[in-house]
């Protein structure tokens, strides 16, 4: 178990040290997305300033919400950027790579890659949190905690549907659309949601574990659901692992795909 700290801990240095390279070019990543967060909230602002709230989610709300979404995702593209490519690497046969290394291939392959643009998510979260959102220092480790936690549903929810890519070829253009229809669904308030969609949203579709619950958990403080968030974090990071090692075995290099029996 330390040796593969170690390695995973090497691996994150290195691609971390690449995604800073240029450093001109991933300040602008970052610096980019930053402003494009806070055009998006000024949608929001400009709704509470015609309705006072969204079936008792007022403006502070909202913004604790993007917040948390901008932690999770900024924290996953920053650190777990190679979530995105897993579907290519199979579609190409170019996992043997990752086959290679002394550990498995799922987090080497989930820690290829350094999206600097996550950089600008992850300050935005706290400009949400503590200048929008009514948020205090000593609100941090839970807030940190439960956005933290959203990561890892997010990074193991894509990496469930790109693992699809075993089964179904053509996955890489439909698993970079549902990452961003991910986002866009954590990122609005779900509570209005009908019975049903919520169903999806807890289960299938897991956004509610990256934005709804985190919220109602830090708004209630509410220990219970906090403990869901996390729960849901272990139970879709197993999942994630478990669906990678069964499409594992229909896949051989060169980009063949054949059936074990």
């Amino acid at each position: 178990m330390l040796s593969l700290s170690r390695q995973l801990l090497a691996l994150l240095r290195l691609n971390l040290k690449a995604g800073f390279v240029p450093l001109k070019a991933t300040a602008f990543a970052a610096g980019f997305m930053f402003a494009n967060n806070l055009v998006f909230f000024t949608v929001w602002i400009i709704f509470f300033s015609n309705f006072s709230n969204i079936r008792g989610w007022e403006q502070q709300d909202v913004a604790l919400l993007m917040g948390l979404v901008a932690w999770s995702v900024g924290l996953s593209l920053f650190l777990a950027g190679g979530v995105r490519d897993i579907a290519r690497v199979i579609i190409d046969g170019d996992l043997d790579v990752h086959l290679g290394r002394p550990m498995h291939p799922l987090p080497s392959l989930i820690f290829s890659r350094s999206i600097p643009a996550g950089l600008g998510d992850m300050v935005t979260a706290w400009l949400f949190w503590f200048t929008l959102g009514g948020q205090t220092l000593t609100d941090l480790p839970f807030l940190l905690t439960m956005a933290t936690a959203a990561a890892v549903v997010f990074v193991a929810t894509n990496a469930i549907v790109q693992s699809a890519a075993f089964w179904f070829p053509g996955m890489v253009q439909l698993a970079e659309e549902v990452l961003s229809l991910m986002i866009l669904v954590s990122a609005y308030p779900q509570h209005s949601f009908g019975a049903v969609l919520k169903i999806i949203l807890y289960s299938v579709f897991p956004t509610a574990f990256i934005g709804l619950l985190p919220v109602e958990a830090i708004r209630e403080a509410s220990m219970l659901k906090g403990l869901g968030v996390l729960g849901a974090a272990v139970v879709y990071a197993g999942l994630a692992y478990w669906i990678f090692n069964w499409g594992l075995r229909r896949y051989a290099s060169g980009n063949r795909f054949l059936e074990l029996r």
